[in-house]
């Protein structure tokens, strides 16, 4: 379901517009997700400190609300303006510009991308929004994700998108809506991906990426200072417990790299990445951090996920029988494991950590989760996770600060 509005030239440059073709064009999209989970803890979680988790706050909340436009002008241009009204505090941010840029494209396939937006910056990453498997991409991108890139980050980015090979570069600042600083972040942002094999019923792709940050956030005579950390792929806690973070790090610099790849045949899709972090503290031991993670989703109804090249990257299955032709929509069922590692040489509980050591915990996370696509407009999800974190506490007395517990979450998506 669209809405195309044409809006002839002679109204924007007082030019003659060629009849039957508008010189500009604008498509009208939205996205709703509505987001509800309980959390299962056990009695020793409740014992844990404030910034541990011990009480992940069940309920519910819009995890994204898009209203947005994009379009085309004069044939070489394009553009997209969309903002995100969803969050809940917490995790999220309050209403905000989610993506704002335009693009040149008269050197197609080459385009040149300059505003606030989302960087490619991975295969998980530039999985859209309504289109992932489960309710939060998995952690270990989300990491790299939102280092230097993410949603309403000020970039510049040359983006190759071929039949076959996608490539783009960026260069990025900070986010919209950021606090100030004296120094905005730079980073560099890549990926680079391409289809290795593709007939009538397979596709495999191969990605990989890196980020590096050229400098950090900093005050006038501070440190510059960059934290790397992640929720439990949940976002429903309106505390906003992160429960494995490094806290924030003077840097003097900090490389990301990852390699990534899917396939499907037929109805069955697979996709697995691994990624480092690689930090450079400032007066003190860098630091050699990673994760991983393997997920995959089988459509019972035969239908497949659907590979494009403008994002290379992969999308929801388009039901064969919609609910309102009679039929029972598109149901896929989804498995994944992921792995966060940001401890190094972090010593034993009850003892402070080694001078060189990092205390930035561990996450494991099992999902599995069941998508019903009534249509190509409705979605609707449920989700369960057992989370793992192990963790030891970095003030005294260094207590174990880990913890495993269970969630069920439940989506409600609408998208034109």
């Amino acid at each position: 379901m669209r809405i195309t509005i044409a809006i002839l030239a002679a109204l924007c440059a007082g030019t003659q517009a060629d009849a039957g073709e508008p010189e500009i064009s604008a498509v009208l999209h939205g996205l709703m997700q509505f987001d509800a989970a309980q959390y299962f803890q056990s009695a020793s979680a409740h014992l844990l400190p404030a910034a541990n988790g011990p009480d992940l706050s069940d309920g519910s909340n819009f995890r994204r609300v898009y209203l947005g436009v994009q379009g085309k002008a004069l044939s070489v241009w394009s553009y997209n303006l969309n903002f995100d009204f969803g969050g809940s505090g917490g995790t999220e941010k309050d209403g905000h510009i989610q993506s704002a840029y335009v693009q040149y494209d008269g050197f197609s396939p080459l385009a040149v991308r300059v505003g606030a937006f989302a960087p490619p910056a991975g295969l998980e990453d530039s999985t859209s929004a309504q289109d992932t498997l489960f309710l939060e991409r998995a952690a270990p991108s989300d990491i790299v994700r939102n280092t230097a890139a993410g949603d309403g980050r000020d970039a510049a980015s040359l983006i190759y998108t071929g039949e076959r090979v996608f490539a783009a570069l960026s260069y990025t600042g900070g986010k919209v809506g950021d606090g100030a600083v004296f120094d905005e972040q730079t980073a560099l942002v890549g990926r680079a991906s391409g289809v290795v094999h593709r007939d009538a019923d397979s596709v495999f792709v191969l990605s990989a990426s890196a980020t590096r940050v050229l400098r950090a956030a900093g005050s006038a005579a501070g440190p510059r200072l960059l934290t790397l950390s992640v929720a439990p792929e949940l976002t429903v806690d309106s505390t906003g417990a992160k429960l494995i973070g490094t806290g924030a790090l003077d840097i003097d610099s900090a490389t990301e790299w990852g390699v990534e790849s899917a396939g499907e045949w037929k109805s069955f899709y697979a996709q697995a990445g691994y990624l480092r972090y690689g930090i450079a503290r400032h007066g003190a031991p860098d630091l050699a951090l990673g994760g991983w993670y393997a997920e995959a989703s089988l459509v019972l109804t035969g239908e497949g996920r659907i590979y494009g090249k403008s994002s290379a990257a992969f999308a929801a299955p388009k039901p064969k029988s919609p609910l309102e032709n009679g039929g029972w929509g598109a149901w896929e069922l989804a498995c994944r494991y992921s792995v966060v590692d940001l401890d190094q040489n972090a010593g034993s509980a009850g003892a402070a950590a080694p001078a060189d050591g990092l205390r930035g915990g561990e996450q494991k996370i099992w999902t599995a989760g069941l998508n019903w696509y009534p249509d190509t407009v409705f979605k609707l999800a449920l989700d369960v996770q057992h989370v793992q974190i192990a963790r030891i506490s970095g003030v005294a007395p260094y207590a174990d600060a880990g913890q495993t517990f269970d969630a069920i979450s439940a989506r409600v998506q609408f998208s034109i």
